[in-house]
């Protein structure tokens, strides 16, 4: 019956470790993660809503066991949600067995990460107020 006081507590701190787990994205099978250089765009045009969009995915240079590689994200935005210029250092993940396909590993992970954090150590600072304040 003991243990049932520390679930929030544990929560807390599972949400904490969660927070620095690196987010698996896309497909990539085989992960590995390193910063890479953005030196350039490619721009498609789509149809969106019944007018002409532009989309821009950056080119990326970044190391490798095997030597440098240049590659485009495959992941197009729009142009009102592109945010990248060249010269950007990027946190990326690539794919081992195909070390020119990779994503962005740092646009979701900064918010989730946030958001982890910030619920697990609320969670532990309420149930530590909450325990002093019954305490005495």
């Amino acid at each position: 019956m003991r243990i049932l006081l520390w679930i929030p507590v544990l929560i807390g701190i599972g949400c904490i470790i969660a927070a620095f787990i690196p987010v698996r994205k896309g497909r990539i099978s085989h992960p590995v993660y390193t910063i890479g250089t953005v030196v350039g765009k490619r721009t498609q045009t789509v149809w969106r809503n019944r007018s002409e969009t532009q989309t821009f995915a950056p080119v990326v240079r970044y190391e490798t066991p095997g030597g440098e590689i240049t590659a485009a994200s495959r992941n197009y935005l729009p142009e009102w949600q592109y945010e990248r210029r060249t010269g950007d250092r990027v946190r990326i993940c690539y794919d081992r067995t195909q070390p020119d396909l990779f994503c962005l590993c740092d646009e979701s992970s900064t918010w989730r990460r946030t958001a982890l954090l910030t619920f697990g150590i609320g969670v532990i600072a309420a149930y530590a107020v909450l325990w002093l304040q019954y305490l005495n």
